[in-house]
């Protein structure tokens, strides 16, 4: 009795905390990590042990749960963690999959998961007035990069006054790559950050710049600055940090400088994410923040101009 106590109760250590080894492609294994070589690392899968040579890692995240998150509290719709910093072409790699293309008859910008269970954040302005959404993912297929147009899109929250919206994909079947957010907001004047949207529609546009400011106001809420190039179709993508965590949601830009563009905080929608039942859309509801005015009268005999 006590080896079978003993057995379980080492399955089930093993089972809960295993390191995330994330590799070029997207590709994750979760194992722990028996030795780090030079040139490779030694993962434990069991009943064997994996050798993976390092040029084929891009991160490695230390004592991660079974899902590789940590989450923010039980019933958390997003994920914090606290990786190493690596570079922006590693962090761009691992985390473009989770950038999106939204696109409404209105025109178009950008979105990423937050979960594999289909939600995404974009910003509000990029779907407002409209309810037919369509969710472009790209996939990376060996060296193809597949596109698939979900469009089954539900609008499950709504925040014109912070400008930001949650969408979530009802019928899917692919693989989705979710963003990390970072357990306290510890940002620093003159860190690289770097963003990832589409720009005018050009897919998965990476731009590398340095946060100018942490606290500029505009309306009331406090914005970050970022001298990171972005154009129309950035909106509502992601700001990284040097760590690949979620800084911020790309909103806008002055159009006649450069160098001059702005993020809402990733407090602003954690918030919203922490009391997403109080943002929730209703379409019923006229302060959903879709206003739609009445037609214009028929010309003819039915307009106020011939009426008595």
């Amino acid at each position: 009795m006590r080896t079978i106590l003993f057995t379980a109760v080492a399955i089930t250590v093993g089972l809960a905390f295993a390191d995330d080894v994330v590799l070029r492609g997207g590709a994750k294994i979760q194992a722990p990590v028996l030795k780090e070589a030079d040139d490779s690392t030694v993962l434990d899968l069991g009943f064997d042990v994996l050798r993976v040579p390092k040029s084929e890692i891009l991160a490695t995240y230390a004592d991660s749960a079974v899902e590789g998150t940590v989450p923010a509290d039980t019933n958390s719709l997003y994920s914090v963690q606290v990786p190493e910093r690596i570079s922006t072409a590693e962090a761009a790699e691992l985390y473009a999959p989770a950038v999106v293309l939204v696109k409404t008859a209105g025109g178009l910008g950008s979105g990423f998961f937050i979960n594999k269970a289909g939600y995404l954040i974009t910003n509000f302005h990029v779907i407002a007035g409209e309810k037919k959404i369509s969710v472009t993912q790209f996939l990376q297929e060996s060296k193809i990069l597949r596109r698939v147009v979900h469009k089954d899109v539900e609008i499950v929250a709504t925040a014109p006054f912070h400008d930001l919206a949650i969408l979530k994909l009802t019928d899917f079947d692919t693989e989705i790559t979710p963003v990390i957010f970072s357990p306290e907001e510890n940002l620093s004047v003159g860190e690289t950050v770097f963003a990832i949207g589409n720009p005018l529609g050009l897919e998965r546009t990476v731009t590398e710049g340095v946060l100018s400011q942490t606290h500029r106001n505009f309306g009331g809420i406090l914005y970050l600055q970022i001298d990171a190039p972005v154009n129309p179709g950035n909106s509502g993508g992601p700001l990284f940090n040097a760590r690949g965590q979620v800084i911020g949601v790309i909103n806008m830009g002055v159009p006649t400088m450069e160098g001059l563009n702005f993020a809402i905080p990733a407090r602003h929608p954690k918030y919203i994410l922490d009391q997403i039942d109080a943002f929730a859309y209703d379409a019923t509801n006229p302060e959903s923040g879709f206003v739609y005015p009445d037609p214009p009268r028929r010309p003819g005999k039915f307009s106020s101009e011939q009426t008595d």
